[in-house]
């Protein structure tokens, strides 16, 4: 698990499987999950937040930046509470990274983040084909607290893909 990171008024906790990503190497396929659990941050706000979208971009294709060149084997769902639904749209149009637009689908279009409520975003079986190095995984999302105005802001997720045991690249 890595450190949260915040764009107030939500918190960003990234978790992977297995705990430590290892490169793949010929002959030894690896696969990786990524969890982004999205959370109030209590710290920043002690009101409730909005939250019209997320969005996660993951480092991807040949650059030495990457996670894998193979975006399209990454699988996208997520974890909500009960009755809450959210709409998960992939785009592998950019050569250098794979964006996840995540919405909430309700009339408003709105997600609202109190004390309890949470939503996660699971992406998995992501081949680790990327080379060894720490990638950086950024988020972006438009929220609000109380009766203001929405504002777009970001952070980075650092993510590290250690190399294959044997050497190999």
């Amino acid at each position: 698990m890595t450190e949260p990171a915040v764009t107030a008024p939500l918190r960003y906790t990234l978790t992977t499987f297995p705990p430590v990503l290892t490169q793949a190497a010929p002959g030894h396929p690896r696969q990786g999950r990524l969890e982004i659990a999205v959370t109030r941050d209590p710290e920043a706000v002690r009101t409730n937040a909005g939250c019209r979208g997320i969005t996660v971009e993951v480092p991807t294709g040949n650059g030495p930046k990457a996670l894998t060149n193979r975006p399209d084997r990454i699988d996208a769902t997520y974890a909500a509470p009960r009755g809450r639904t959210w709409h998960i749209r992939k785009s592998t149009s950019h050569s250098d990274r794979t964006v996840f637009v995540c919405t909430p689908e309700n009339p408003r279009h709105e997600a609202v983040f109190d004390d309890t409520a949470t939503f996660t975003l699971i992406l998995d079986r992501i081949p680790l084909t990327g080379s060894p190095d720490t990638v950086t995984v950024r988020i972006t999302d438009e929220t609000a607290t109380g009766s203001g105005t929405y504002t777009r802001r970001g952070t980075d997720l650092p993510l590290a893909l250690r190399r294959a045991p044997d050497g190999r690249s």
